[in-house]
């Protein structure tokens, strides 16, 4: 099996190959057809295994270029975030797509101007919340919201923050949710939206 195989767009397939990422592993393989098609999604699968190109790669492929914020990917630390608004990026030269990557601890006027210019906004629960609650971020067009390493996000107390940034979205938006493991609040995030 290729990503060629399974559907994704060319642009960004030789993006991948130029990184080294040719067959896509077990995760990838059996995720991002689903995400394809527009179906919520829980990924389960230990860490290194490929989670970021399993919801990244469709969620790129789903967003369109100049219409305003279309994808949330909330990661539990702003390591996790940057690491996962790098790759993005560099995904989606090709694909003339902006993403802005949002944390606490550092200026928040420069992230506001990051987020007038994107089609997917990456960040932590908390930043995320306060961008939302000072209207920098609208996120009344999301079509798809990722909730990556859900499972330490419920462990860092951010199960609140999660529902807050959720209420405004629309009731028909993709939820993905990828972790090592899912625990019960996550299982209550999985029942209740």
């Amino acid at each position: 099996m290729n990503f060629e195989e399974l559907n994704v767009r060319t642009e960004i397939v030789n993006v991948l190959k130029r990184d080294g990422i040719i067959e896509p592993t077990a995760i990838q393989e059996r995720t991002i057809p689903l995400v394809q098609q527009g179906k919520d999604v829980i990924g389960i699968s230990r860490t290194g295994s490929g989670k970021t190109v399993a919801f990244g790669v469709p969620l790129l492929e789903r967003v369109q270029p100049g219409n305003g914020v279309q994808g949330l990917v909330l990661a539990p630390t702003r390591e996790l975030a940057n690491q996962i608004s790098g790759e993005l990026k560099k995904w989606s030269k090709p694909l003339n797509l902006h993403i802005a990557t949002i944390f606490g601890g550092v200026a928040l006027d420069p992230q506001t101007r990051s987020i007038a210019k994107a089609e997917i906004v990456v960040g932590t629960p908390g930043r995320m919340l306060d961008h939302l609650n000072r209207r920098n971020l609208n996120v009344t067009e999301v079509k798809t919201f990722v909730l990556d390493e859900a499972d330490k996000m419920v462990e860092m107390g951010f199960i609140e923050d999660i529902e807050e940034i959720m209420a405004p979205m629309p009731k028909d938006r993709q939820i993905l949710l990828f972790g090592a493991t899912i625990s019960d609040e996550v299982d209550n995030i999985k029942r209740n939206h």
